[in-house]
């Protein structure tokens, strides 16, 4: 088969599930289309990121294809030439991702196309925060809910979780059309590790019976990391020199966030020598972290980097949304949201009973998630529904 996968915004390093899919070798021809807009993830595109997409070209054996934009409104991208780089291609499989933007404008209103179809959803409640929701909802289920439930144009929609599938559903689109497809890790990325554990804590000097808490993502006024500050302060110094606590927060940084928000709360504490800060590092490299680490806290919002970690057995503490309850096996690891001193108390029930000890084998829970056994299914299917 011939596929292509249009995904807005890429970035060769992250570990999202367009990475993952397009890193499991297959005897199909494989085309990323994407823009050259890199601001989700606080960088700019330039020769850096062009050497970063040459190299995963060449190490996925695939062919990636940055083209260029008219406009953007909010995240939705408006592509120049998006038609003419798939006509050249001339696929079996077109798979959109995401829902509800200007592709939809192309695809729906145009006449029926050779190739198969896909989309999915990524829209969790948390991030749709829009006041317009409720009128964006109506409109659509009026407009192109009714023409992906009469027609063939889009085959299914992948659902990549319960929040995502009830998105659809209020949407308007029909449940026949929904298809799970859930986030998952690949097996060969992300795994239980000792030896790297023991290389990683070396580094950066953490000792066998420290306890390190990590947060491991973007900083930005999304994600808020600055939080986990709070929550270390009221945590105390003495607790925490007491319990042999280190705290390592990683991941790409915006600048504005950092000078405004994180550094003025990290000038408070008086526990600094007990405070690890890393740049940004690819997926590929975090599994030595997340098996470095005894457990990860993301106070905000939820995050795919939980099912990474969970599957080399370190204990994740988030936020109690719909998300969150779906991904993180042990539930009583899930504070209220918004609640700081929920987390905090979260968290200290976790030190003082020592559930951070590492768990030697990946929850029976997420194995099914695994991306080479979904997309095993997912080309099967393709190749059946191509055969008809």
């Amino acid at each position: 088969m011939r596929i292509i996968y249009v995904e807005d915004y890429f970035d060769a390093d992250a570990g999202y599930q367009i990475n993952e899919l397009l890193k499991i070798k297959s005897n199909n021809q494989i085309f990323l289309i994407c823009s050259k807009d890199m601001s989700p993830f606080h960088k700019e595109y330039n020769q850096e990121q062009k050497e970063k997409d040459k190299k995963f070209e060449e190490k996925f054996n695939i062919k990636l294809i940055r083209i260029e934009i008219y406009f953007k409104i909010g995240t939705r991208i408006f592509y120049k030439n998006l038609i003419q780089e798939i006509k050249k291609i001339n696929p079996d499989i077109l798979f959109l991702h995401g829902i509800g933007d200007f592709k939809d404008l192309y695809f729906l209103l145009s006449s029926k196309k050779k190739y198969l179809i896909f989309r999915d959803c990524h829209m969790s409640w948390i991030a749709s925060k829009n006041k317009f929701a409720k009128l964006y909802y109506k409109f659509y289920a009026l407009t192109f809910a009714k023409i992906i439930n009469k027609t063939s144009k889009y085959q299914k929609i992948y659902a990549l979780g319960k929040e995502e599938k009830e998105y659809l559903e209020k949407l308007g689109i029909d449940s026949k059309k929904i298809q799970m497809l859930p986030h998952g890790y690949n097996e060969k990325i992300y795994y239980k590790d000792n030896r790297a554990r023991e290389e990683i804590r070396k580094e950066l000097k953490i000792q066998k019976e420290d306890i390190l808490i990590s947060y491991i993502g973007k900083f930005d006024n999304l994600k808020k990391p600055h939080l986990n500050l709070e929550i270390f302060i009221e945590l105390g110094k003495s607790y925490i020199e007491k319990n042999k606590i280190k705290f390592l927060f990683l991941g790409p940084k915006q600048n504005k966030y950092m000078d405004e928000v994180f550094y003025p709360i990290l000038e408070k504490i008086d526990f600094e020598n007990r405070i690890i800060i890393e740049e940004g590092k690819s997926s590929e490299e975090l599994n030595k972290y997340y098996n470095a680490s005894d457990i990860c806290l993301w106070p905000q919002e939820t995050t795919l980097s939980s099912i990474h970690a969970q599957v080399t057995g370190t204990t994740c503490v988030m936020e109690s949304h719909s998300s969150n309850i779906e991904r993180v096996v042990d539930n009583k690891n899930l504070f209220e949201i918004g609640n700081l001193n929920s987390a905090l108390e979260v968290l200290k029930n976790i030190i003082e009973n020592k559930k951070y000890l590492k768990e030697s084998l990946i929850p029976e829970e997420l194995k099914n998630r695994e991306y080479h056994i979904q997309i095993k299914t997912l080309y099967e299917e393709w190749e059946a529904l191509l055969k008809k």
